[in-house]
């Protein structure tokens, strides 16, 4: 090395010796206490190969030179070895000092050497490490102090090596300038550094306190960064990697990717690329595995051939820059599908990216006349990393909105359900006091219909008083009359009086007899005509000829109240029609209204009994198991109930109940009895005898009927405790069609 060092500088004191070679070289001009003006047009270089002898440096020297061509001094693509040559005159009157600074603290190769006359001195060797600590130390970068007394000229020569890149940003200040220069490059990378670590700890706080990762990942991504600012500007190169050049490469290959890996994988975590965007995430997780591959390569630069070392720098700059590219792409897509308070990202990303794309292209010396600020790239990381600190925090707000917005609709939720929970808790107190209502009613009736009793025994005393009497030669028609108003007034008593079944409880007791058609429906049009008429509302009841039916009159009657009741509650327009007629031993009650009408699923619901509560329309007043409550009754009575029309024209519903005929044919109690096998009939208000058999052994309720002409609500409910039925005098043939009645008889029969 020594040898080669003397064959240098012999043959470069030869080549100074050459008037034509220096003739050729333009001269710098400067002046004491004033800083050089732009270097660049002032530089001339060459490129070298292999070991260089003092022959081949003289033809290096005298042969043709190239000159830079734009303002930044940068000598093409890295990995070959240049000469650059710079020739200096104190063109002032008297002596002057000045410091020549190359800006690059990291080379592989590295000497500086200044000729004056025929005498050549190597000022900065790199290849001596005490040399190169206290250069670097002093000045912070590879720089070398200047003294040319009045009209001196000075010949520099910088022989130099990089891996990374050929840019050598050169400067001549005088001490005052470079000196205020390196201060305010130190207060700039400790205020970059200073808000990095800041920001990096204000998102480990935020890490901490909610659990989100894209805040530890912005964290580690902002240590990279602050680390990256110190390193670009020689810090770690100066303190620490001063005489290992390719360890300073593996130091800034390392935080490229590091910072790259951190970023790209905060922008998944926040971003929620694998939900949001699929193809994007499989796009960064990929550079992200690139990036780690580099990660545990590089350490071991040092000892790799200069092929795969270049290769690694080269793969390091792309991972970068592909990232940076990237994730532009991701913050745009995610503020326009996650929304505008992510802008932040998207400025942050993008300024960053086209630095770090700009700065690759310029230091990679694609384009040789591009100018290099590494200087920027603090100020330009800081800026980014505010702006995605920004994003992250407008994202808090706007999810914080979101919370507050849901803890509002949950709080109306609740205050909803609250005041349904007060308005069930209301309709359960009217129910009550509806029910309790309804009872003192039936106490009113059950004491109005035994007034009336006394009432009917009156006229017909009368009645049979005028019969007997032929004295009293009473008018035939005037004793009609009055039998025809006892008859009618019984009727209404026994009604009444029973009427308190329409809103009994839910027992299976069944008391049949006969009645007509017009015994079932007069009374219920007089108790829904004034319903319906407060709502201005017609009620049109109708029977079809003479029909008599065979069934339990009061149920019969709580089921059409209750169909009557639905019917005006849904009807607004119109009102309703109620039509009995025969069929073919069966009597067919509808009841058709111009009601809203029902969806199709409601009334298949109706039909198929699914549920025993079903409404229409969730604000309906009422507990909607109405309908089911009818049809309970009408099946109990072996009948049949069905919606067979419902649109927005109205309902339409259809019962059809056993053992109904246009007249009935009376039969005594021993004959009822004999067409009733297996069961045991009493008559109920022969007292004595049916508290007898009661009281004997092996009575069981299951196979006693009472016979009775008491069909009163307290006398029901007597007998629904003894015997499993109840027949309402006068009794008929046409009861032993009855399907309750038949059936046992079949049973019977069967064993």
């Amino acid at each position: 090395m020594r040898r080669l060092l003397a064959l240098l500088i012999l043959g470069l004191a030869a080549a100074f010796g050459a008037p034509a070679a220096a003739a050729e070289l333009p001269v710098l001009e400067l002046r004491a206490g004033a800083d050089a003006p732009a270097v660049a047009p002032f530089v001339r270089y060459t490129t070298l190969a292999g070991e260089t002898g003092a022959a081949q440096w003289r033809a290096l020297v005298d042969g043709p030179l190239e000159r830079v061509r734009g303002p930044t001094i940068h000598f093409g693509p890295p990995g070959i070895k240049t000469l650059v040559l710079l020739k200096l005159r104190n063109g002032g009157t008297g002596q002057g000092s000045w410091i020549l600074t190359t800006g690059r603290g990291t080379l592989n190769h590295f000497r500086l050497f200044a000729a004056t006359d025929d005498r050549l001195d190597l000022l900065v060797d790199a290849d001596d490490p005490r040399e190169v600590r206290q250069n670097l130390r002093t000045y912070q970068a590879f720089s070398t102090e200047l003294v040319l007394d009045p009209g001196q000229e000075k010949l520099v020569l910088i022989e130099f090596l990089s891996e990374s890149s050929s840019y050598l940003p050169l400067k001549i200040q005088t001490y005052g300038s470079f000196f205020a220069d390196r201060r305010a490059n130190i207060a700039m990378v400790s205020a970059v550094v200073v808000g990095a670590l800041t920001l990096l700890l204000l998102n480990f706080l935020f890490f901490s306190i909610t659990g989100f990762r894209e805040f530890l990942w912005l964290a580690v991504a902002e240590f990279f960064f602050a680390m990256s600012t110190v390193h670009a500007e020689g810090y770690i190169t100066i303190f620490f990697l001063y005489d290992q050049p390719l360890a300073g490469i593996a130091v800034e290959d390392f935080i490229k990717c590091g910072f790259a890996g951190a970023m790209a994988q905060f922008g998944r975590s926040f971003v929620r690329t694998a939900v949001h965007f699929p193809r994007s995430d499989r796009a960064l997780k990929a550079l992200i595995a690139a990036a780690i591959l580099l990660l545990l390569l590089l350490p071991g630069t040092a000892l790799y051939p200069a092929e795969l070392r270049a290769g690694l720098h080269l793969a390091s700059w792309l991972v970068a820059v592909a990232v940076a590219l990237f994730l532009p792409f991701v913050g745009y897509a995610a503020m326009k599908q996650l929304g505008v308070q992510l802008w932040p990202l998207f400025v942050g990303w993008a300024s960053l990216g086209l630095f770090i794309v700009y700065a690759a292209i310029a230091s990679m010396g694609v384009f040789a006349w591009l100018p290099v600020n590494w200087h920027l790239a603090g100020p330009i990381g800081l800026f980014e990393a505010v702006m995605v600190t920004l994003a992250l925090g407008l994202n808090l707000r706007k999810i914080q909105r979101d919370k507050l917005a849901a803890d509002a609709n949950y709080a109306r939720s609740l205050a909803e359900q609250l005041a349904i929970s007060e308005r069930a808790k209301r309709l359960a107190e009217e129910k009550a006091f509806a029910l309790e209502t309804v009872d003192s009613q039936n106490a009113l009736l059950h004491a109005s219909g035994h007034d009336s009793r006394q009432v009917i025994f009156l006229l017909n005393s009368a009645v049979a008083a005028l019969r007997r009497d032929d004295r009293l030669q009473p008018d035939p028609a005037l004793v009609d009359m009055l039998q025809s108003s006892a008859d009618y007034l019984n009727e209404i008593v026994a009604t009444t009086m029973s009427g308190a079944n329409i809103a009994a409880g839910e027992s299976d007791f069944v008391a049949l007899g006969s009645f007509r058609g017009q015994a079932l429906l007069e009374p219920l049009a007089m108790m829904f005509k004034r319903l319906f008429a407060a709502k201005q509302l017609t009620l049109d009841v109708r029977v079809e000829g003479e029909v008599t039916l065979v069934s339990d009159r009061p149920l019969l009657m709580r089921a059409l109240a209750n169909l009557l009741s639905n019917s005006c509650n849904h009807t607004s327009v119109g009102g309703a029609r109620v039509t009995l007629r025969l069929d073919a031993g069966r009597a067919i009650i509808e009841i058709a209204d111009s009601g809203s009408g029902m969806p199709p699923a409601v009334a298949a619901a109706l039909n198929a009994g699914t549920a025993a509560r079903v409404r229409g329309d969730a604000s309906d007043q009422g507990t909607g198991s109405g309908f089911a409550a009818a049809r309970r009754i009408v099946e109990t009575l072996r009948g049949t109930l069905a919606v067979v029309a419902s649109d927005a024209s109205g309902t339409t519903v259809r019962l059809v109940l056993p053992a109904a005929a246009a007249g009935i044919e009376p039969i005594a109690a021993d004959e009822l009895a004999a067409g009733l096998p297996g069961w045991t009939l009493l008559d109920f208000d022969q007292r004595a005898a049916f508290d007898a058999v009661l009281a004997a052994p092996g009575a069981t309720r299951e196979r006693l009927i009472a016979l009775t002409y008491d069909d009163t609500s307290a006398t029901r409910g007597r007998l629904s405790e003894l015997v499993a039925m109840a027949i309402i005098k006068p009794a008929c043939r046409e009861l032993l069609e009855h399907p309750l009645l038949a059936e046992r008889r079949r049973d019977q029969a069967g064993t």
